[in-house]
């Protein structure tokens, strides 16, 4: 397919080069250069390339437009597998659900219609199907399944029956860590990038997709995005609302779906603040009815739940049922009396203890006790390093370390992300170790560059001064930064794709001019010959280098949405990578370049100065071309005792025994009761 569409420029190329050729040259002998013929003359080669540019052009759009739908159908097919498992990690054995109801809830003004008075979970994707425009707004009280309604409506729009090719793709967006500085459709375009870009999804593409409506927002956690004492004038959920109600599509108000606490969401409607032309519906507390239903089906022995689905019938109001009136709450009860000795397999405690509690706190704080234990227990892979006393402390430290966010920051209070955890250990102590890791080790570098290992002229000397200072300078000034630089990775796969192999192939035409005109520069001053054999050898190894560094490399903001430890990892390895690329160039060069100017006897080519490349490649590659993953590295150094030495190994973990969830390249807490109830409990 691309052979047919290229063949066509291609003659139309050679015809054009020759006739313009022909006609350059017809017009010099018949009219001695003149100004007009002069003119032509220099125009009119640039004929093919005018014409080249506008067929790649036009054969570009084209294919942009099939390619669009083939991302389309692959984000989608994505989607619907991740949030299959985020969905099963949410309801936990048996994949058992409440079918929880909902009310409108009709605003003063700029309410979408078709809005029903009431629904179900069940009946969400019709509900939602019936809106005009399509923008709902899901609150309800903690643990009321804010989360998991819209995991179904994601979920069932994208399995149903009259989904057609140009329906949106529902994505789920976390909004604690949005900066409202940035646009709203922006960050957008960036966030579907980084979730998707191993499916092939460009921050081109994303942005294509966001500017075509071809992806509808799901809007997750509203309320999390500020801290009950930021001022109401500062609150980022303000400013996020204000760009919500200014995002549009070329039918008026662009779809959305946005989940929030009612607290929150209605402190913000008093300021006359809430999300324009949509539904807002609330989460009904769970009836005693559907309790004891899902309660009798979470167990093997329902006569061990009777007491408490009694209690339920005589006493709906009662402290216990209020208690237990969300499905999360319920889910904590049924995972903590549900737990079974190892050995025994008996139940370890009996849910009528669960009447002699006195008040709503003292059921949270029994459950949440026990839940994490329980849970633990649940998934019990790697026991004797995941002990239920080694896991409550950890997580409370990553809970405490979130709970520091203040009330002014952008940073997220909820997303644990490995490569921004640093802070956690102390921002001087984990810079300072940094910065000394960085000063032995170009101490080294600069002991093999300054050594007298090799003859050399002044200029040369004072040319490896000039280097090992700069060096030096910037390799400490890098780790002491604040700042930390998004992860990267090695895509050393592009060697098989037609389009990364042109733009591979620029780049080194790029490098190889830039290292010619250097080392044509520097060499003329020692002949020309020498200086134009000297310009090659530093051309071609500068276009390998940039070729190899930058042609084979993207940056990785986010990974696949199973797995949050792959940017710390594909980081390093990347730098790693880099500096062994950029230390086998640079001993090549340095060999061919002493060659030619000192010959073969120089002790430039010798042990030490192939370790004096090496030093310097891994220099680079750690310090100057990665630092997220080594930051994290030295993190772990620093926190040790506070945290596991593996903290990715555990962090998954803790996931799939469900303590955790993720959402892109964090993981979350299970629910924000649980990291809020370990931030006051540090020890079991």
């Amino acid at each position: 397919m691309t052979r047919s569409r290229t063949r066509l420029p291609a003659a139309v190329y050679a015809v054009l080069q020759a006739v313009t050729v022909m006609l350059a040259l017809w017009l010099s002998k018949h009219f001695q250069v003149a100004r007009l013929a002069a003119t032509l003359v220099a125009l009119a080669p640039t004929l093919p390339g005018a014409y080249l540019t506008w067929a790649a052009y036009r054969d570009d759009r084209r294919e942009a437009a099939a390619d669009t739908d083939a991302k389309v159908k692959t984000l989608a097919a994505v989607v619907a597998a991740a949030e299959t498992r985020q969905r099963a990690q949410l309801i936990g054995p048996g994949a058992h659900r409440i079918d929880v109801t909902f009310q409108q809830r009709t605003e003063p003004a700029n309410n979408a219609t078709g809005a029903a008075a009431h629904g179900r979970l069940t009946d969400i994707v019709s509900y939602y199907q019936n809106l005009r425009p399509a923008r709902l707004a899901i609150t309800g009280e903690p643990g009321a399944g804010k989360t998991l309604l819209a995991l179904d409506l994601i979920l069932g729009l994208l399995t149903h029956p009259g989904r057609t090719d140009t329906d949106p793709v529902p994505v789920r967006f976390s909004l604690a860590d949005w900066n409202t500085e940035q646009p709203l459709q922006e960050w957008l375009a960036h966030q579907v990038h980084q979730q998707f870009r191993d499916q092939g999804i460009t921050l081109a593409d994303a942005t294509t997709l966001m500017d075509g409506c071809r992806v509808l927002p799901v809007l997750d956690g509203l309320d999390e995005m500020d801290t009950d004492a930021t001022p109401a004038g500062r609150r980022r959920a303000a400013r996020a609302l204000e760009q919500l109600n200014a995002y549009q599509s070329p039918t008026g108000s662009a779809p959305v779906v946005l989940t929030s606490r009612t607290t929150q969401y209605e402190d913000l409607a008093g300021l006359d603040l809430r999300m324009r032309e949509a539904a807002r519906i609330q989460l009904d507390d769970v009836t005693p009815g559907q309790a004891a239903a899902y309660l009798t089906a979470r167990t093997t022995s329902p006569t061990r739940w009777q007491p408490v689905i009694d209690t339920f019938t005589t006493a709906p109001g009662g402290t216990l049922a209020r208690s237990l009136a969300t499905p999360w709450r319920l889910n904590l009860a049924a995972t903590a009396y549900e737990e079974r000795h190892p050995d025994t397999l008996a139940y370890l405690r009996e849910p009528d203890h669960l009447l002699t509690l006195a008040s709503p706190s003292a059921v949270r704080d029994h459950l949440l006790a026990r839940y994490l234990p329980a849970a633990a227990h649940q998934h019990p892979t790697r026991p004797n390093h995941y002990r239920p006393d080694l896991t409550h402390r950890w997580l409370a430290a990553l809970a405490a370390h979130l709970a520091t966010t203040t009330p002014t920051s952008t940073a997220s209070s909820t997303d644990i992300v490995l490569h921004k955890l640093w802070p956690m250990a102390g921002p001087r102590r984990v810079r300072t170790t940094d910065t000394l890791l960085a000063a032995l080790l170009t101490l080294a570098f600069t002991t093999l560059l300054l050594s007298p290992f090799a003859p050399g002229s002044l200029f040369l000397h004072l040319f490896r001064g000039s280097v090992a200072v700069l060096l030096v300078l910037g390799s400490i000034w890098r780790p002491s930064r604040a700042r930390v630089p998004e992860p990267q990775r090695f895509r050393p796969e592009r060697l098989r794709s037609p389009t990364h192999l042109r733009r591979l192939a620029r780049t080194i035409v790029i490098g190889l001019v830039i290292g010619l005109v250097i080392g044509l520069v520097i060499g003329l001053s020692i002949g020309l010959t020498l200086g134009f054999s000297l310009g090659l050898v530093l051309g071609l190894g500068a276009a390998l280098a940039s070729g190899l560094l930058f042609g084979l490399v993207e940056r990785l903001n986010d990974a696949q949405p199973t797995d949050p430890r792959h940017p710390v990892r594909d980081d390093l390895a990347y730098g790693l990578a880099a500096g062994l690329i950029l230390a086998l160039v640079l001993g090549l060069s340095n060999f061919l370049m002493v060659r030619l100017i000192w010959g073969s006897q120089s002790g430039l080519t010798s042990t030490p100065a192939f370790a004096f490349v090496f030093v310097f490649g891994i220099v680079v590659g750690l310090y100057w071309l990665a630092g997220a993953g080594r930051r994290y590295l030295v993190f772990l150094c620093c926190v040790r005792g506070r945290l596991p030495w593996r903290l990715g190994m555990f962090l998954n973990w803790a996931y799939e025994a469900g303590l955790l969830r993720i959402s892109g390249v964090a993981y979350q807490f299970r629910h924000r009761e649980l990291q809020d109830w370990l931030t006051t409990h540090p020890t079991p």
